[in-house]
């Protein structure tokens, strides 16, 4: 939807006049943000759900780094596009999944071991359904205007990892901030020994080095059992808004997390705008030469002012924009649901936008804006090669999905620990600050 919108909106623009590149990109960018905002304030309004973990900072960075992702990849790919062979650009994307493994091991800390049959056979034929899918512009070798363009080839694939980026840690947000109403977090922490009152004392069966007996007692020597999803400092309210270190109040990990729904509008709304804005911020590169369309930054400027302009008095400029758009959001939405269960996942049913895209170009010619399109029955195998793909790495998600939870287990309880270290050190230097301007005075 959104590769067929894109083709339509891009001609629609005067050759001679404003940027097609540029506008495209950056009202596309707007129209994103201002749709999920409208929904984020929607669901705010009837469901009114908790946003104390807006608080949190390292949230807020997390956000910035999928806008940055994000606006790196639609910047370099829609420029880079025009320029770089389409044999190069399926070859680039086809590395998608591998990235995606990649990133997941060492950014998600997954555990799990990728040298298997069936990791092996999957990606084998995922990218053999990626490069049947581009056989005939294989067989057509890489004449055309691109020739040559070994530059722009270059940017292209380097605009590849920033998406598989902006996955990875879309995945780790929601792992960080939604909250799972499973009672007290045992979804997500292994199940401690329960301690004795104070006062009593428990024999744990083990002896310690020196040969003496382990106590443990409520409050003191239970450092063994110590978890990350236990405190030192009294336990939670019931309420479950906060914990007590001495006379300083620490958020607790419910309050620093919020519900599914609403975790997922706030970072599709953050960091669209946040692409938006760092997108603006760009503008001035459309003054270079070799890269963009205008001759000066000013030029560059008044293009874009046109571009808005043409966007909002042509009617088929707004309706392909519209296209595009709607395209893009239910490509946004359904990447968050999925990068939830595997990025490397979403990452291979991406691969099937190309084959898709063909078959509905065949069935419907009017839309194929170029001269050729690979054949009906390639496209088809190359739906099969990616479906049958996708498949065996479901099936290997499955059976490896007790290990896959026990990982974003310990990821969040790390997550969690470090977020209450930095509340109860952020509230501990505070506290110091009054205490020492009091004592001033």
């Amino acid at each position: 939807m959104q590769v067929v919108g894109l083709n339509f909106w891009l001609r629609s623009f005067p050759k001679d006049g404003a940027p097609g590149n540029f506008t495209t990109l950056a009202v596309s960018s707007l129209l994103f943000g201002l749709i999920f905002f409208f929904m984020l304030v929607v669901y705010i309004i009837v469901a009114r759900p908790s946003l104390a973990y807006l608080r949190c900072a390292c949230g807020w960075r997390i956000l910035f780094l999928i806008g940055l992702a994000d606006a790196v990849n639609s910047y370099m790919a829609i420029y880079a596009a025009s320029h770089t062979p389409e044999v190069l650009q399926a070859l680039f994307t086809s590395l998608v999944p591998v990235y995606a493994a990649g990133f997941t091991k060492w950014i998600l800390e997954d555990m799990r071991k990728y040298w298997n049959v069936w990791i092996l056979t999957s990606f084998f034929l995922i990218v053999s359904g990626v490069v049947v899918a581009s056989a005939y512009h294989f067989a057509h070798g890489f004449g055309g205007d691109s020739k040559g363009k070994a530059w722009w080839s270059l940017i292209f694939f380097f605009s590849v990892p920033p998406t598989v980026l902006m996955n990875i840690w879309q995945n780790l947000y929601m792992i960080q901030f939604t909250y799972d109403p499973s009672p007290e977090e045992s979804h997500f922490f292994p199940p401690q020994p329960r301690r004795p009152r104070r006062g009593s004392m428990m024999f744990s069966g083990s002896v310690k080095k020196n040969g003496e007996e382990e106590f443990n007692a409520d409050g003191n020597d239970g450092d063994a059992a110590f978890s990350p999803c236990e405190t030192k400092h009294a336990p939670e309210s019931s309420n479950g808004e906060r914990h007590r270190f001495g006379e300083i109040e620490i958020p607790s990990t419910h309050s620093m997390q919020g519900t599914d729904t609403v975790v997922k509008l706030v970072m599709l709304a953050c960091g669209t705008t946040i692409q938006f804005v760092l997108i603006m911020l760009t503008l001035p590169m459309d003054a270079i030469p070799w890269w963009g369309g205008s001759k000066s930054v000013h030029d560059a400027w008044t293009n874009f002012d046109e571009g808005i302009r043409f966007v909002f008095h042509s009617s088929k400029n707004s309706l392909y924009c519209m296209v595009y758009t709607l395209g893009f959001l239910f490509t946004y939405i359904g990447s968050a649901y999925l990068n939830q269960y595997s990025v490397t996942l979403c990452s291979m049913i991406g691969q099937l936008s190309s084959p898709f895209t063909a078959l509905i170009l065949i069935i419907v010619p009017k839309w194929n804006l170029e001269k050729g399109y690979t054949p009906w029955y390639l496209s088809l195998l190359a739906i099969v090669f990616l479906c049958v793909g996708s498949f065996i790495y479901t099936l290997w998600e499955e059976k490896t999905d007790e290990e896959k939870r026990c990982g974003e287990r310990r990821l969040k309880e790390k997550l969690m620990l470090e977020m209450q270290h930095s509340a109860l050190s952020t509230r501990l230097r505070s506290n110091s600050t009054f205490i020492f301007t009091t004592e001033e005075q």
